[in-house]
């Protein structure tokens, strides 16, 4: 993607996040992004269908972002799990809005649809434990429905968990699926 296109886009997506802030998801309109980004009507359906299109981008570029840290950083279910809480909490004052408020189930949706295809990406094919009798498609929305309801549960008790113990917690309710304790670290 170009500069300009980058810009233009960094512009749209920090006038949504500020505006999340502000006020609920479902009183956004792509007019008040237009305002606040200061971009034109058709620069921004160049770049999004609308503003459901463009929290689907945010989720996805949040998730993509946490587990596509460094080469050099740590890529364990733990780390993976960890980097995606500390990355929610870093955006805590918009997100808190988005995963308890009214776009909270546009969120989970964008949110889950995320976390099945990095799933799909790193479960094996033919994973073991009681996975390996699942069905595939089962498994990976399992797998991200339970994230997106610790994420939700996290978010409603004001994140007062540690992404690392919440990290912990999530996994220690996962791996037994594969046959495996949740890591002690």
């Amino acid at each position: 993607m170009d500069k300009r296109r980058q810009r233009t886009r960094d512009a749209i997506q920090t006038a949504f996040l500020e505006l999340l802030d502000e006020r609920g998801y479902a009183s956004i309109t792509v007019q008040d992004i237009l305002e606040r980004s200061g971009v034109g009507r058709a620069t921004f359906y160049a770049q999004f269908h609308g503003k459901d299109d463009l929290l689907e981008a945010q989720v996805c570029a949040l998730c993509d972002h946490a587990l596509d840290m460094g080469a050099s950083a740590p890529d364990t279910p733990l780390a993976q799990t960890q980097r995606v809480l500390e990355n929610l909490l870093e955006r805590g004052g918009s997100l808190h809005a988005l995963i308890v408020g009214d776009g909270s189930e546009h969120f989970a949706d964008c949110l889950r649809h995320a976390i099945v295809r990095r799933a799909d990406a790193t479960v094996p094919a033919c994973p073991k434990g009681p996975a390996a009798r699942m069905n595939r498609s089962f498994l990976l929305h399992h797998i991200a429905t339970s994230f997106v309801g610790m994420v939700r549960w996290w978010a409603w008790n004001d994140f007062s968990a540690t992404p690392a113990d919440l990290a912990h917690d999530y996994l220690r309710a996962i791996m037994p699926l594969f046959g495996e304790d949740a890591p002690t670290e």
